[in-house]
């Protein structure tokens, strides 16, 4: 059933984006008419962050791979960085130290909305902060909060946001409007 949902909501999300392509095709609407501006698609990206119900980590290994598996990451502070917990001893930890370049990706698929975010990970081992990015829940996971546990901290560079719900659509080119944190422009 709940992949009977996912097959169809996403078929009405390309059936959406396709009509949306088809008006610009047409002259009937321009790619700078829909494009948010900074603050409204940074806003936007909030609220899909906060409903989506999957959050993947993607990194890369050894061989230039990309891995995915789905976190727990905290929300996002106001700078945009991301928090996550982990294993030491995990798979992604010795990625991170072979290739700091991540995407922490989050999907709402009852809006039909994701956003994607591409930065740079460090491995962080501070005490405070490990107590700051910290759920009691895991306790299970990791015994040991000093030993067990370590924080991965993304520094954003580049947000990627398309959203049924929010009609945020990508342009003729197929690129979804997006932010970067490092020029501080809505592209």
């Amino acid at each position: 059933m709940k992949n009977d949902f996912r097959r169809t909501a996403g078929s009405i999300f390309i059936l959406l984006s396709l009509s949306t392509l088809s008006l610009y095709a047409q002259g009937g609407m321009s790619q700078s008419e829909n494009l948010l501006s900074s603050d409204s698609l940074l806003h936007a990206a909030r609220i899909i962050i906060d409903s989506a119900n999957c959050r993947v980590l993607i990194t890369v290994d050894e061989n230039g791979k990309p891995h995915a598996r789905e976190m727990a990451p905290f929300s996002p502070e106001n700078d945009w960085v991301i928090w996550l917990g982990t294993s030491p001893v995990s798979r992604k930890v010795k990625q991170i130290q072979n290739n700091p370049d991540v995407v922490v990706y989050y999907y709402d698929p009852d809006g039909m909305s994701y956003v994607s975010i591409a930065g740079k990970a460090r491995l962080v081992d501070d005490p405070d902060k490990k107590a700051k990015y910290w759920r009691e829940s895991w306790k299970v996971l990791y015994p040991d909060r000093d030993k067990d546990y370590i924080l991965i901290q993304v520094t954003p560079e580049v947000l990627e946001v398309a959203s049924v719900k929010y009609q945020i659509f990508w342009g003729p080119s197929w690129a979804p409007q997006s932010f970067d944190f490092i020029s501080n422009k809505s592209k």
